[in-house]
């Protein structure tokens, strides 16, 4: 069978993102929605079904409190985690964004480099455990966890919080930007192994999520 071809196989049977799409105006709400929904890859969800859906996307024209409060809702309304967020905006302040990565923000993407397939792909990438910052806000959530916690050594840490070998191998593949999947693939695990190694990770290191525990493991030098 030709690769391309095979390719399209994988591509046909691969389930769509389900996604949440909400905007601070409504007519590039609805047509952000459906140009997401024309890619085979997306399946847009209502507001309705945020706790159904795989990822949340919040296009805004400015991160204020409002939204921020939107988030804080949105979080209470998940039976677990929050629902991965990946939101767009002009800026964001280093307080709204401490607060947006608690209530579930994973990816942050400036408006002024925002294309609809770039808006695409960072959906489906969300949806498949991997974040996107850039990198100002992810050295701030570096100095954040910095202040918050002191420097130890892998031993200081894992007499302090147990964290296992397979922990630390999975956080570091992460941070390379490796999804649950490939690094299910790559350890010879499940998935849902995986995601239960990070959740056992986040708790050992006291953080808030994924993004945070790989942001702290670069911190404190672990990989």
């Amino acid at each position: 069978m030709p690769e391309n071809q095979a390719d399209g196989m994988c591509d046909a049977l691969s389930a769509p993102v389900s996604a949440v799409v909400r905007a601070s105006d409504a007519i590039l709400e609805h047509a952000t929605g459906a140009y997401l929904e024309s890619s085979a890859r997306v399946k847009v969800l209502t507001a309705q079904e945020l706790p159904d859906a795989d990822v949340s996307v919040l296009l805004l024209s400015a991160v204020d409190d409002d939204w921020i409060r939107v988030m804080r809702q949105d979080a209470a309304r998940a039976p677990g985690t929050p629902v991965p967020v990946v939101m767009i905006a002009d800026r964001i302040t280093e307080g709204q964004l401490s607060l947006a990565v608690e209530y579930g923000l994973t990816s942050f993407l400036y408006r002024g480099d925002l294309n609809l397939d770039r808006l695409v792909d960072a959906v489906v990438e969300a949806g498949a455990g991997r974040c996107r910052m850039p990198e100002d806000l992810v050295a701030h959530l570096i100095a954040e966890l910095g202040n918050q916690q002191r420097q130890q050594t892998l031993t200081d840490l894992s007499r302090r919080d147990g964290l296992l070998v397979r922990e630390i191998e999975v956080l570091r593949m992460l941070s390379e930007g490796m999804n649950t999947v490939e690094i299910a693939d790559k350890m010879s695990y499940s998935e849902r192994t995986i995601k239960g190694i990070i959740h056992e990770a986040v708790k050992r290191l006291r953080v808030r999520n994924r993004t945070q525990a790989v942001a702290y493991a670069i911190r404190t030098g672990i990989f």
